[in-house]
């Protein structure tokens, strides 16, 4: 058995519950210190027994509240000690946030988490493989959501927005480490409704519960989203599979086909062969976006000719929401 955290290098031992070893698997409990139980708290959030038998996850760390899971995965992620692959789950993230700093608000009791996984080494591994990893793992969120309760049915609005009706109902922030880690960051608004979160965000959120008039068991969708995540990461490496994971992603884009507004463009011309020559900056770009290309990029088709976009934002950085 690898060797387990221990406890104090997490946090003050007052509020900290004892280590848990289920076989292989590392779990640790940490509730507030006016909190749940540890029982209550393992039930709300994950059922470690079901999920060691359906996943591969090495290491599980369950948390009343944190800053936020990115961070607590970036410091597990360079901890050679630490089995992989592992997850961080929190019931409430007092700094969360999203792509580029943006600010991320969702209901205490929702899903937040963030997987660690180490970066296959192949090598054919194709270059600029993180936005190919972001849409599929927006993918898998998307489809795991739906096959919890086929009465969701969530779009991905590129790069990282899952959306119902329009409405953002969760995201994705993906960071790769120069130690080969990869850290997939998952918020899902599981719990509460649109009207718990800041005026300024009521048109622009949806919870599941706003959508199904109830909440769903945590237990129910992480069995299913950690397999989907882990599996569409090590598909995107394959050719073969890699084209498939990108015609279902195409059935998920929201953003097909409709007119579109991008800031902080980094772009190149579909027809130019790709080289750094090749790219080109710009404060907007608008057109009709034609979904994605071969390589994740998104298509938009603009008088002059189709761009495909490598980054960018669909929000103007002046309406981004911070805390």
């Amino acid at each position: 058995m690898k060797q387990a955290f221990r406890p104090s290098s997490l946090v003050s031992c007052a509020e900290f519950f004892p280590l848990i070893r289920l076989e292989r698997t590392t779990i640790v409990i940490r509730a507030c210190a006016h909190g749940d139980s540890r029982q209550a708290l393992m039930t709300k959030i994950v059922d470690t027994a079901r999920l060691k038998q359906v996943t591969k996850l090495e290491t599980i760390e369950c948390h009343a509240e944190l800053e936020s899971t990115m961070d607590r995965a970036r410091e597990l992620a360079v901890d050679v000690s630490v089995p992989l692959p592992a997850l961080v789950i929190a019931l409430h993230q007092k700094s969360g946030r999203g792509r580029r700093g943006a600010g991320w608000w969702q209901p205490t009791g929702s899903l937040a988490m963030t997987l660690v996984v180490e970066i296959p080494t192949e090598e054919n591994l194709p270059g600029g493989v993180l936005p190919l990893w972001s849409l599929a793992c927006g993918l898998a969120v998307a489809e795991s959501l739906h096959q919890l309760d086929p009465e969701l049915n969530p779009d991905v609005r590129w790069p990282n927005d899952i959306e119902i009706n329009g409405r953002k109902i969760g995201g994705l922030l993906l960071e790769a480490t120069t130690t080969q880690k990869l850290l997939i960051g998952v918020g899902i608004n599981t719990d509460g409704s649109k009207e718990d979160a800041p005026k300024e965000l009521h048109n622009r959120l949806i919870t599941i519960p706003d959508v199904l008039g109830n909440t769903v068991s945590h237990n129910d969708l992480l069995v299913i989203l950690i397999p989907q995540l882990l599996n569409n990461v090590l598909e995107t490496i394959s050719p073969e599979k890699r084209e498939a994971i990108l015609k279902r992603y195409q059935s998920h884009c929201s953003l097909t086909d409709t007119s579109i507004k991008l800031f902080d463009v980094l772009y190149e011309y579909e027809k130019d062969r790709p080289t750094p020559q090749s790219l080109k900056r710009a404060t907007t770009l608008t057109g009709i976006c034609r979904g994605i290309d071969e390589a994740g990029r998104l298509l938009v088709e603009t008088p002059q000719q189709t761009c495909a976009v490598l980054a960018g934002s669909l929000t103007d950085p002046s309406a981004i929401w911070t805390r």
